[in-house]
């Protein structure tokens, strides 16, 4: 029997025990039992079946082996294409690799021998009590640099593509598609058709965060409703699916991690909400600090659930860290996260060509429990989110100030969120990561505007402090720093890269 979780998570100390107008579906239509997930696994489909160089029951190992006995309840999968070719039998897109003469093999031997991977991935994951959504990656931009991924429709159809534009001085990739197109709507639509008539898949994602932008500069907010008519198209479509085969089928969307974000690129979320188009979001694509409480203030009174994702990359802790890992899970489930959402995690063992190894599979064993968490990692880690906007992420870190230089006329203040409460037992201690710095520069810290003194060097560019748990206060903490003498051999910037609260259990 397949999860349908409902469950009170309890947030204690650490290591200690609008309505919008519009069509809303029928309300005959509509089934209130969607299950929750303790955490949420999105496997990039690619990296799995290509370290298994062609072997389809590694595949399945590389796949499914690290879920056994973990948290993970449902499976988002990805087949590894992007959304604009294919990874399975279709007949609405062309192949991975057709048009480049450049074909993935194993997949079509495969595919000839009886196993279509998206068969394979529902069989195995329902045979281990998983329900398994089909994860669309509804406007993923790797073809702009991986040829073998760029189908023949964008080719014939240039018209269809943003191409190289401005976002606020971000670039786009060229090959982001332009959903003010009927003819790109209507292609996405046709995709979802197939998947569900061909597969029995309990859900389906769609990937907005794969990639955006979706419209022209300037024209998100009269393009928005596209996208609304789009998921209300796909829901009514899987409404009559699920209807069809006696249970329904589940719609998440994965979107940026502040409703001003998500305005920004087109999302209107409140809308989806109000309107009852999805069931579950996902939050974020690498930014830390994730606006958890204002989409749960939306969406808990229509039933929707919120997960924010654990992801490193985009944000230059790649691959995310146990320490990390631990300390955003822990402050999402103190925000009223519903549960946690994992992307581009890759735990299997055998051939790992990210060299994530092992601790992955040990982690997604505790994440689903705050208390599980605190109790099995003596090391944890709340960072100051850094990164800059960038070609498929135009609109992420809106709260974001690292990196950036140290001022001498005035402090730097950026913003540390630990929701926990540390007992006695527990070290705490402020790191500080500095390009450029000298033996000879002096900078002045506050942590909630209380002086942080006796700082350390450790190794060319990182300094340390112990820090009190009475200085800190439970959610944002403010750390402001300031160049207060510069070493006179070096006139270079001094560029805060990193700041993090470390906490270390006895």
């Amino acid at each position: 029997m397949r999860h349908n979780i409902h469950f009170v998570a309890a947030v204690t100390c650490l290591l200690s025990v609008s309505p919008v107008a519009g069509a809303e579906l029928p309300a005959a239509e509509r089934d209130d039992s969607v299950p929750r997930y303790r955490v949420i696994f999105n496997c990039d489909g690619h990296a799995v079946a290509k370290d298994a160089a062609g072997d389809l029951e590694q595949w399945i190992k590389n796949l499914f082996g690290p879920l056994e006995k973990s948290h993970v309840e449902a499976l988002f999968w990805c087949d590894g294409a992007g959304g604009n070719t294919a990874n399975y039998q279709s007949d609405v897109l062309e192949r991975t690799g057709v048009r480049a003469a450049k074909p993935r093999t194993y997949i079509d031997d495969w595919i000839a021998g009886g196993n279509d991977p998206p068969k394979v991935v529902v069989r195995e994951a329902h045979q281990r009590g998983l329900d398994v959504y089909f994860s669309f990656r509804i406007n993923d931009i790797h073809d702009s640099f991986m040829p073998d991924e760029m189908a023949t429709f964008k080719v014939e159809n240039p018209d269809w593509m943003l191409g190289k534009q401005d976002y606020g001085g971000v670039t786009s990739f060229p090959s982001s598609l332009n959903f003010a197109v009927p003819g790109v709507r209507d292609l996405k639509f046709r995709i979802v058709e197939e998947i569900f008539q061909k597969y029995d898949f309990d859900g389906l994602e769609v990937d907005f965060l794969r990639s955006a932008p979706y419209f022209m500069p300037g024209t998100e907010d009269q393009h928005a409703h596209l996208l609304t008519e789009m998921l209300q198209r796909i829901r009514k479509h899987l409404v009559a699916k699920g209807t069809q085969r006696g249970r329904p089928i589940r719609l998440a969307v994965r979107v940026d991690e502040s409703l001003a974000s998500c305005r920004l690129n087109g999302f209107d979320v409140r809308a989806w909400i109000a309107r009852d188009l999805v069931d579950m979001i996902a939050l974020g694509s690498g930014v830390m600090d994730i606006e958890v409480e204002e989409f749960k203030q939306l969406a808990t009174e229509h039933g929707v659930y919120v997960y924010p994702c654990l992801y490193g990359w985009p944000s230059q802790y790649n691959p995310i860290s146990a320490e990390l890992a631990t300390g955003l899970a822990l402050n999402y489930w103190a925000q009223g996260a519903d549960g946690i959402y994992l992307f581009n995690w890759f735990p299997h063992t055998k051939n790992n060509s990210e060299s994530t190894g092992p601790f992955m599979t040990g982690l997604m064993k505790h994440l689903g429990d705050p208390a599980s968490l605190r109790s099995s990692q003596r090391r944890i880690m709340f960072p100051a989110d850094r990164g800059r906007p960038q070609s498929a992420y135009q609109y992420n870190w809106l709260h974001s100030v690292l990196p950036a230089a140290l001022p001498a006329d005035k402090p730097l203040r950026a913003v540390v969120r630990a929701f926990e409460e540390f007992p006695d037992g527990v070290n705490l201690k402020l790191r500080l990561h500095v390009e450029n710095l000298r033996a000879d520069d002096q900078i002045a810290v506050q942590l909630n505007g209380q002086s942080v003194m006796d700082w350390k060097r450790e190794g060319d560019a990182t300094l340390t402090a112990a820090v009190a748990p009475a200085l800190l206060r439970r959610g944002a903490n403010q750390v402001d720093m300031q160049l207060v003498k510069r070493a006179p051999a070096s006139t270079d910037r001094r560029v805060v890269t990193a700041l993090e609260l470390h906490a270390v259990r006895e």
